[in-house]
């Protein structure tokens, strides 16, 4: 197979990637949040509490940025730091951050509802298998 954009994983993963998100961004704008903050919250809300660098390592993404995505949430008083020691804290959901995260989540479900209704969820979990795959090359 020929290397070009509409053949390459990568051009199709991002382009994917970057029109769920605008779309999603838009819907939950209301809720001054960010589906990247959104993910942040939704994961601390399932683990209860998370250190920063435990979302980094589940995220697969750079400390940086969930440093920035946590300072927000902060200013938001949508989480609070409880500290672990002098070096470290957990990332804890406040009463403010769980009712945000439960209207949001609104939103999210429609969204996966909308896309099983056009794929099909025989096609989601192949997909899902098939992300599997090319993470484990990468070791992502």
């Amino acid at each position: 197979m020929e290397h070009k954009k509409d053949t390459s994983v990568g051009y199709a993963l991002t382009v994917t990637l970057n029109v769920l998100r605008k779309n999603f961004n838009k819907e939950i704008k209301q809720y001054d949040i960010s589906s990247e903050q959104y993910g942040v919250l939704k994961l601390v809300f399932e683990s209860e509490k998370l250190t920063p660098t435990q979302i980094a390592e589940l995220f697969k993404r750079d400390k940086a940025t969930i440093t920035r995505i946590i300072k927000s949430l902060e200013k938001k008083e949508l989480i609070k730091k409880e500290n672990i020691n002098n070096r470290s804290f957990n990332i804890l959901l406040t009463k403010k951050g769980i009712k945000t995260l439960k209207e949001v989540e609104k939103i999210a479900i429609n969204y996966h509802k909308k896309i099983l209704e056009k794929v099909g969820e025989k096609e989601i979990l192949q997909m899902f298998e098939t992300l599997k795959k090319i993470r484990e090359i990468f070791k992502g």
